[in-house]
C-alpha cells in the first residue's frame, strides 16, 4: 500500500564545496574536488529516491534551507560545482526529477549572497517596469499567496544562477529555484496551521551583534524589546557585514583562503590557543617595532605588554573556541534557548501579526539549522497559547574532531496538513557505532495525530537496505574527516606553538643585545 506523500521536503547547512562536508568528495589527504560526489552523497541520493518511491502523490517540493553552498570558505567555482553534482545525484534519477520543478531556497550566513544577488535582480525587475524603489528589499514576504497586511515588496525572488544550474542537468529543463528570506511561511487552508522556516543565523547573537549594539545606545531602548524588532531591522542592519564576513570570503582569494584558516582553527579549542600564541608574539614584535613598546616591558602590578596581549587574545579567541566545543554536549544551551525564544516571540511573531494572523490561535511549528545539531521538541513562547513545535535539520559537516551524540543531521518532511516528521539521518558514531536512520516526532500526542510520522516510519522500514549502506557511508565519512582534523590541529598544533616560542626567543635576544 502507498504511504502519505511529503509536500515539502526540507534540507539544509550541506555545505556543498566545503571540505569539511561530508557530501564533499576528498582523497585520502582531506584534498576536496567539488565536481565529485562522495559516497555519502550517492548512498543518500539513492536512499532518498527509493522512500520517496513508496510515497504515494506528485513529488514534493524541495526546500534548501541554508548554508547549501559554502560560499563564505570556498570560491564560486567550487561551490556551483558542487550544487550542480548535487543535482545530479539528488535531484534527479536517470533524467527523470525527483522533486517538483520549483526549489524553494532561504539563505543563511555561509550563502547569504545568494539574498544579495535577489535583492539586486528584484531592484532591476522593477526598473524594467518603469519602477524606481526607493532602496533594495530588505526581505521577501512571509507567505506565497497574498494574506491581508502582508508588507513585503516581492513573494519570491527568481534565482538566475542556481537555475541555470539546475535546468541544465537532464530531465530538469523547466526547473527553477526561487528565493525567500529570512523567513519562509506555509499556511494551510484553514489558516489554523503554520510552519516558519528559517536558516536560524538571527537565532544567533553573533550575526545580529548590530542590532544588540544599536539598542544599547542612548535613546534605543525599544530596541532591546523583542516585540519592536522586525525581521527587516534584523538583514538592514546585520545583512552587510554577514554577507561580507561569511558569504564572500570565499571568492577573496588569499585573504579567502585565510579567513578560512581562521574559521578551521576557531572551531577547535586546542588550535585556536595556539594560534593565539603565535598572533600574541606578532602583535608584540609589532609593538615594539613601531612604537618602541618592549614585551618585557611592565604595564601595572608586574604585567607585562606580552602577558596582556597574549590574556586579552586567549580570552577571545581561545574561550570563544572552548565555549562552542563545550556547546557540542548538549543540544541547546539555556542561553540558546532564551535566544530562540527571542526570535519567536519577537520578529517571527511580528511578521506573522503583519501578515493578518493571530499568533496565539495558531498550530504552529519552527523549522532551523544552523546549530549542526538535529533535535525536535515543543517550546512555550510568550504570545503563542499552545507550545511551538520545534525542527532543528542539523548539518552535514564535522565542526570538530571530537565524535559527540549530539552532531548530526536530519530531514525534514511536511505533507498537505502541515504535519511534521524528521528523518533523523545520522548522528556522530560514538564508540564505533552510529544510530541507523529513523523517524522522530516531537513526542506525546502530536506524534500519535501526526500521519506524516507514521508514513516515514513505515517509509524506512520499506528501504531499510538502502539506508544502511547510506548510515555505513555516512559513519566512514565523519570518521574520516575528524582524523583529518585531529592530523591537522593537534600535530600542527606542536609546530605552531614552537614557531610562537622561537619567534618570542628571537626577539628576546636580539633586545638584549641591543640592549647591552
Amino acid at each position: 500500500m502507498a504511504l502519505n506523500a511529503p509536500r515539502y521536503v526540507c534540507l539544509s547547512d550541506l555545505h556543498l564545496g566545503a571540505a569539511y562536508s561530508t557530501l564533499t568528495y576528498a582523497d585520502a589527504q582531506g584534498r576536496p574536488d567539488p565536481g565529485r560526489p562522495s559516497d555519502t552523497q550517492v548512498a543518500f541520493g539513492s536512499a532518498l529516491r527509493q522512500l520517496l518511491s513508496t510515497m504515494d502523490g506528485p513529488p514534493p517540493t524541495l526546500i534548501l534551507l541554508g548554508d547549501v553552498l559554502d560560499m563564505g570558505l570556498s570560491p564560486m567555482g567550487d561551490v556551483a560545482a558542487a550544487f550542480r553534482c548535487f543535482v545530479e545525484t539528488v535531484m534527479q534519477d536517470g533524467g527523470r526529477p525527483v522533486f517538483a520543478p520549483r526549489v524553494l531556497y532561504v539563505p543563511g550566513n555561509h550563502d547569504h549572497h545568494l539574498w544579495r544577488i535577489a535583492q539586486d535582480q528584484q531592484f532591476q525587475d522593477a526598473l524594467q517596469q518603469g519602477r524606481i524603489e526607493d532602496d533594495l528589499i530588505k526581505h521577501t514576504a512571509l507567505f506565497e499567496d497574498a494574506v491581508a497586511g502582508d508588507v513585503a515588496g516581492a513573494a519570491r525572488i527568481a534565482s538566475s544562477m542556481l537555475t541555470r544550474l539546475v535546468a541544465g542537468c537532464p530531465g530538469l529543463a523547466d526547473a527553477r529555484v526561487d528565493i525567500a528570506y529570512p523567513n519562509l511561511g506555509l499556511l494551510d487552508a484553514s489558516r489554523r496551521r503554520c510552519v516558519v522556516l528559517h536558516h536560524g543565523h538571527y537565532i544567533d547573537p553573533m550575526y545580529r551583534v548590530m542590532t544588540i549594539l544599536n539598542a544599547q545606545a542612548p535613546g534605543r531602548s525599544a530596541g532591546r524589546n523583542p516585540g519592536t524588532v522586525t525581521v527587516s531591522d534584523l538583514e538592514g542592519q546585520n545583512g552587510a557585514w554577514v554577507d561580507f564576513m561569511w558569504s564572500d570570503l570565499g571568492s577573496s582569494g588569499m585573504t579567502g583562503a585565510g579567513a578560512g584558516k581562521l574559521y578551521e582553527v576557531m572551531r577547535d579549542a586546542a588550535a585556536s590557543h595556539d594560534f593565539s600564541q603565535r598572533l600574541a608574539a606578532l602583535l608584540v614584535a609589532k609593538l615594539d617595532q613601531n612604537f618602541g613598546m618592549s614585551g618585557s616591558m611592565d604595564v601595572f602590578q608586574g604585567i607585562t605588554v606580552s602577558q596582556l596581549v597574549l590574556g586579552t587574545l586567549d580570552a577571545t579567541l581561545g574561550r570563544g573556541a572552548e565555549s562552542q566545543r563545550d556547546g557540542y554536549a548538549e543540544v541547546m544551551s539555556a542561553d540558546d534557548v532564551a535566544d530562540l525564544r527571542w526570535y519567536l516571540s519577537g520578529p517571527v511573531k511580528l511578521q506573522l501579526e503583519q501578515a493578518g494572523l493571530k499568533p496565539s490561535e495558531l498550530d504552529f511549528s519552527f523549522v532551523f539549522g544552523h546549530s549542526h545539531k538535529p533535535f525536535e521538541d515543543e517550546l512555550p513562547v510568550a504570545g503563542f497559547d499552545r507550545p511551538v513545535g520545534i525542527f532543528n535539520t542539523g548539518g552535514w559537516v564535522m565542526d570538530q574532531p571530537t565524535m559527540t551524540t549530539t552532531q548530526g543531521a536530519s530531514a525534514m518532511f511536511i505533507d498537505d496538513a502541515l504535519n511534521v516528521a524528521s528523518l533523523r539521518l545520522f548522528n556522530d558514531p560514538v564508540n564505533g557505532r552510529m544510530p541507523p536512520v529513523h523517524a522522530r516526532g516531537i513526542g506525546g500526542f502530536r506524534d500519535r495525530d501526526n500521519p506524516m510520522l507514521a508514513a516515514l516510519a513505515a517509509g524506512i522500514e520499506r528501504t531499510a537496505p538502502a539506508w544502511g549502506a547510506f548510515s555505513r557511508n555516512a559513519q566512514q565519512a565523519t570518521q574520516s574527516r575528524a582524523t583529518l582534523l585531529l592530523d591537522e590541529f593537534f600535530t600542527a598544533s606542536v609546530a605552531v606553538i614552537a614557531d610562537a616560542r622561537a619567534e618570542m626567543e628571537a626577539r628576546a635576544k636580539t633586545m638584549a643585545k641591543a640592549n647591552a
